[in-house]
């Protein structure tokens, strides 16, 4: 309402007509060459688009199919630790030295 009025003052009863005219159809044609592009860029991408879908929908029921049992890392209190061996200690004898001084 208030453009309306401040049109009135600046552009007066006998051009604001004209001038509303004029805007509508541009505001008409961006609308339309928007929807065009719109509609373009949707058949453009489509197939990309649900190509990606289908491929995260596979990945996702993929993941459905994995083991859901954790692994021993996961569940320490499921984990088993091998027992070290401490009856017979092994020493390794020193290599003999074969330097000739």
């Amino acid at each position: 309402m208030f453009l309306l009025v401040a049109g009135l003052v600046v552009l007066g009863p006998e051009r604001l007509p004209g001038v509303i005219r004029r805007v509508g159809k541009i505001y008409g044609d961006l609308r339309r060459a928007a929807s065009g592009y719109e509609k373009e860029f949707r058949q453009t991408f489509s197939e990309p688009i649900n190509e990606m879908k289908s491929t995260a929908d596979q990945i996702r029921h993929g993941f459905g199919m994995v083991d859901t049992e954790a692994s021993p890392p996961m569940r320490p209190e499921k984990t088993v630790y091998p027992k070290p061996d401490f009856s017979a200690p092994q020493i390794d004898a020193p290599a003999p030295n074969t330097d000739d001084e």
